[in-house]
């Protein structure tokens, strides 16, 4: 039987959709989170609800990847767009690489990356510290693949961050800081375990709100959960 395709999301709303479609849909409690597995189009597949969070993520992951090696690891979900982006709700993005935000040294003159800390987050064939680069090839492939069928595609670096940025000049600090194009409170760590697992690994996220001074009338997390999913099941159809 071919290797799955590992599907994670934050939260159940994110994946529900891509339940529904299952073929020989079968659950299994695993690792204290409840797996989806069967078919999408012609292709196996493993939907893992991980829960918000870094924490979260890392453990719902590595206890996946201890049991299986997937195709790919994809991870979908949703967004805030930074303002400097031009990004709108519904957009699509593909990571480029994932980044942790918040790690790093905060002195009176600012903030500083981990390297400032001196000990990496992660070393394998090289020492890692914010900054988890998403294989070029993998994004490229997949950016043209949703275009044919999405419309625009956009891509470039994100940020997780633990703590939801509701001020503008806080999430315009943190674009700069990252020439970032949204953030969200998981990738990074999904990118730190596929390179510590030597795993293929792709972020697909929606736009739901743009990070501004923190207003939920202008959010539409409907659409951006429906537009992920919807994206999500092209993509799945083309590797198939």
């Amino acid at each position: 039987m071919p290797e799955p395709l590992l599907i994670l999301t934050a939260t159940a709303f994110e994946q529900q959709n891509l339940r529904d479609d299952l073929l020989q849909a079968v659950t299994q409690p695993i690792g204290h989170r409840t797996w989806f597995r069967g078919i999408l189009g012609t292709k196996p597949v493993v939907l893992i609800e991980t829960g918000i969070g870094t924490v979260n993520t890392a453990q719902a992951l590595t206890v996946a990847l201890q049991q299986i090696k997937p195709e790919l690891i994809l991870q979908i979900g949703i967004g805030g767009a930074y303002l400097c982006a031009n990004l709108t709700l519904g957009d699509l993005v593909l990571a480029t690489e994932e980044n942790h935000g918040e790690l790093g040294v905060l002195t009176p003159e600012g903030w500083s990356p981990a390297d400032e800390i001196g000990i990496p987050v992660l070393s394998t064939d090289r020492d890692y510290y914010n900054t988890f680069p998403i294989n070029p090839e993998l994004v490229a492939k997949a950016k043209d693949t949703l275009a044919q069928t999405e419309g625009r595609v956009s891509q470039g670096p994100f940020v997780t961050v633990q703590q939801c940025t509701g001020r503008a000049d806080l999430g315009n600090e943190l674009a700069s800081r990252f020439n970032a194009v949204c953030e969200n409170m998981e990738g990074a760590a999904a990118a730190q375990i596929c390179t510590l697992y030597n795993v293929p690994f792709l972020e697909l996220r929606a736009i739901s709100n743009q990070v501004e001074d923190r207003n939920k009338e202008t959010w539409n997390i409907p659409l951006a959960i429906q537009r992920v999913q919807t994206a999500t099941t092209k993509l799945i159809e083309a590797l198939s």
